[in-house]
């Protein structure tokens, strides 16, 4: 049953109190009309649990903001939701057009830092972020008496002579809940094998992060730190400060025990978000920390390979390969939720 502020419903119920179901829960499609973003199609989804966010259809259905309860856990960089048209790809021209929101997915044939892979130029996190989605579709789903709000698109990453990648990417919320799963099935289409590196970059930003938050980790999770400025933070690289001038990023990588992951931050007022995966399908954490001012971010990163670059993924034998036809699948759940101090 669909379960709306705070009773269950059956759906003829909740069709004796509504018009349409849209009063209280549902998708609405938009198209941005002016600066940056202008020309970028979206959607926006209300949950009728309290969980609201926008889905980026021309940016390879990212994730922008996100809210629950009226209170925003996504970060929004100065970027804005820029059309990909002005996707710069060389070098760290990516970061030109990094809006952040809750998801930025990156791949699908470089993920990570830019690099030189033998003849190949890759630049910072790859093109898949600003992919047009295509065979797009919106709407609220109901299976008896429980309904579920689904998006869905297509982005296809294609070269003459080099790869043809297809990703379809699900986002279904129940309604009434404050959870959302997005679920990407790639495909090998062309006739070659290829490269295949994914990254979840989950941004998430003030008030959920904010002095005194923290990132919970399963039992046994042990972490090492990409470089010094991170070696100088480790002893509390699972703490968040405030705002601080002359931030050097900091970026940790964790091993995690088993394979369901759920990793939590949480604020000091008990708001916090939980994300859940399998780490068959991801097998690599980055934790991005970056208490700068202005860009004052925490990132959690599930992905298949490490940050560094396919040509160092390469070279330490952890790149994944996509065979011509095959199919491989990623999931990873959000969940907002406050927790009761009593």
């Amino acid at each position: 049953m669909a379960t709306l502020f705070g009773k269950s419903y059956t759906r003829r119920e909740v069709r004796q109190r509504v018009g349409e179901l849209v009063q209280v829960a549902g998708v609405e499609r938009f198209t941005y009309d002016e600066g940056v973003q202008g020309g970028v199609k979206a959607a926006r989804v209300r949950s009728g649990g309290g969980l609201d966010f926008t889905v980026l259809f021309s940016r390879g259905m990212d994730i922008g903001a996100a809210s629950l309860f009226g209170v925003p856990f996504a970060w929004v960089s100065a970027t804005g939701w820029a059309s990909p048209h002005a996707f710069v790809p060389e070098g760290r021209g990516w970061l030109q057009t990094f809006h952040g929101g809750l998801l930025t997915g990156c791949g699908l044939s470089n993920a990570g830092a830019s690099n030189q892979d033998g003849e190949e130029a890759l630049g910072i996190h790859g093109r898949l972020s600003h992919i047009p989605a295509e065979d797009t579709c919106a709407r609220t789903q109901w299976d008896g008496d429980e309904a579920t709000i689904l998006l869905e698109g297509t982005m296809r990453e294609a070269t003459v002579f080099g790869e043809n990648l297809r990703l379809t990417r699900t986002i279904s919320t129940p309604v009434g809940g404050t959870s959302m799963t997005i679920t990407d099935t790639v495909t090998n289409e062309g006739f070659k094998t290829s490269p295949l590196m994914l990254l979840y970059h989950l941004n998430f930003g003030w008030p959920l992060v904010e002095e005194g938050t923290i990132i919970r980790f399963p039992e046994g999770t042990t972490s090492v730190p990409r470089d010094a400025d991170a070696a100088a933070g480790h002893a509390t690289a699972n703490t968040l400060t405030a705002p601080t001038p002359d931030y050097a990023e900091q970026c940790f990588f964790h091993n995690i025990p088993g394979e369901d992951v759920e990793i939590e931050m949480v604020n000091p007022s008990g708001f916090g978000v939980r994300i859940s995966y399998k780490q068959s399908e991801f097998p690599h954490l980055t934790v991005w920390k970056m208490m700068g001012e202005g860009e004052y971010v925490c990132g959690i990163e599930p992905a298949n390979c490490k940050v560094l670059g396919r040509a160092a993924e390469r070279e330490a034998g952890r790149l994944q390969y996509i065979a011509p036809g095959e199919t491989r699948t990623f999931s990873v759940t959000l969940t907002a939720f406050l927790e009761d101090k009593g």
